[in-house]
């Protein structure tokens, strides 16, 4: 399994740098997909850059779909099997990423999603709009096994 950390990134100049840092850490190699942030941001990056880690530009905000769709065809273009998506504000229990991949080593074909853990401080409107987009996955794939369909930790096989 050869996979990469693909970090889709809009306009987090302060902790970028440790989501990218941290999945190197980790020992994989780290895409981040820069989709049409400010220019604070590029400084940031270039020192990324001059780090060993690689960035592509997307010259205007296409989302984070868009984003992701760019790193995984890199991804692929690139000889990697596996793509490990982390959102790039570092909201994410990053310390969870061996477990994501011992997963993923042994279900190569699954898509492992993470599962966050909220607390009872979570601003309603998100919990509402996870429990909508929850709602329609399970419609669409028949299934409850897609804890939270809009975690943003996530490792795909990119067959």
């Amino acid at each position: 399994m050869k996979t990469l950390a693909l970090i889709p990134h809009y306009n987090h100049p302060t902790t970028i740098s440790h989501v990218a840092q941290t999945m190197r850490g980790f020992g994989l190699n780290v895409l981040i997909v820069d989709d049409g942030s400010r220019e604070e941001c590029k400084p940031v990056l270039q020192a990324l850059v001059s780090e060993g880690i690689d960035v592509l530009y997307r010259p205007i905000n296409g989302g984070k779909g868009a984003a992701v769709k760019t790193g995984l065809e890199y991804a692929e273009e690139h000889g990697y099997t596996h793509v490990l998506q982390v959102d790039a504000d570092s909201q994410h229990c990053l310390s969870d990423t061996p477990k994501l991949l011992a997963a993923a080593e042994q279900n190569p074909e699954a898509v492992v999603c993470g599962w966050p853990q909220y607390g009872n401080d979570a601003p309603k409107a998100r919990l509402y709009g996870r429990k909508i987009t929850d709602f329609w996955n399970m419609l669409h794939t028949w299934s409850c096994d897609i804890k939270d369909g809009m975690c943003g930790f996530r490792l795909y096989p990119l067959t």
